[in-house]
């Protein structure tokens, strides 16, 4: 049985998934641990690094007898050059015998709010969001201080964004919870259970405050760039700045409890197709 199958929303309470419909976000469930699982860091539209990821970990996962999971921690979006090619990728199916599923991370969440608010659209904007226009060929003019019209902006947004890729972003996760570990991108907030996490603690919290702690499950997260994979005692950090330093990361986690880091760098950006 594929495992997206396993993952996708059900109404029934066998189901494999548990769906938060309370927030009417949602927190997948999977009971039973696949072969491998391979968690990625925050990509920041850096799509010919994430090519070259993912190829090395397909080729690894050939080594394992069973279903392969990717987890794509978030914050996919934003400050890097290809977002939209980068989703455009992610929205077609990985090859056989693996799943894929992108975590919604904080840029996610603002280019959706602007989306939605195009009053709200400035901030993002600032903070990335504007790399992530001009892959959709929108250059907004930063020497007017990004100033819109918002009927003009909702005009040009409709024209420009498929709405595969809108649904894409809507439909994203907010966490996946496996039998020993925990995936969300911001980590969780320490003072309150794994099953109570609400939306703000695992896209915008402060995964310093895992430091030291141990947690029922691991909790493998990105949002805060860190020199190289992190493992702490309860969390593993996997973002390592891949829009700054040229590095991408990824961490390999096996049943029986292995984990290794995975990562590509690019000294001379690929030309994409």
């Amino acid at each position: 049985m594929n495992m997206w199958k396993r993952l996708r929303p059900r109404s029934t309470a066998k189901s494999a998934l548990r769906q938060n419909t309370q927030r009417m976000l949602r927190k997948f469930t999977l009971h039973t641990t696949p072969a491998v699982t391979y968690a990625v860091g925050d990509i920041h539209g850096h799509f010919d690094l994430y090519r070259k990821l993912e190829a090395q970990i397909i080729a690894d996962a050939a080594a394992f007898h069973g279903p392969a999971l990717i987890i794509l921690l978030g914050d996919m979006m934003d400050r890097g050059p290809n977002s939209a090619q980068l989703l455009d990728h992610l929205i077609t199916p990985p090859p056989d015998g693996i799943t894929r599923v992108c975590l919604r991370g904080n840029h996610e969440d603002m280019f959706l709010h602007a989306l939605d608010t195009p009053s709200g659209a400035k901030d993002w904007i600032t903070w990335g969001g504007a790399q992530t226009l001009a892959s959709y060929g929108i250059h907004p003019d930063p020497e007017t201080g990004y100033e819109f019209d918002p009927t003009r902006w909702r005009q040009t947004l409709a024209a420009a964004i498929p709405q595969s890729h809108r649904s894409f972003l809507r439909d994203m996760p907010l966490c996946v919870s496996l039998p020993h570990w925990f995936f969300s991108h911001a980590g969780i907030n320490p003072e309150r259970a794994i099953d109570d996490q609400t939306k703000d603690d695992l896209i915008w919290g402060n995964p310093s405050a895992l430091a030291g702690r141990s947690f029922a499950k691991r909790i493998v997260h990105g949002h805060v760039p860190v020199d190289e994979v992190r493992f702490a005692k309860g969390a593993i950090n996997v973002d390592t700045g891949a829009f700054v330093t040229g590095v991408l990361s990824a961490v390999r986690l096996v049943k029986d409890h292995d984990v290794r880091p995975m990562n590509v760098t690019l000294h001379t950006p690929d030309p994409l197709p």
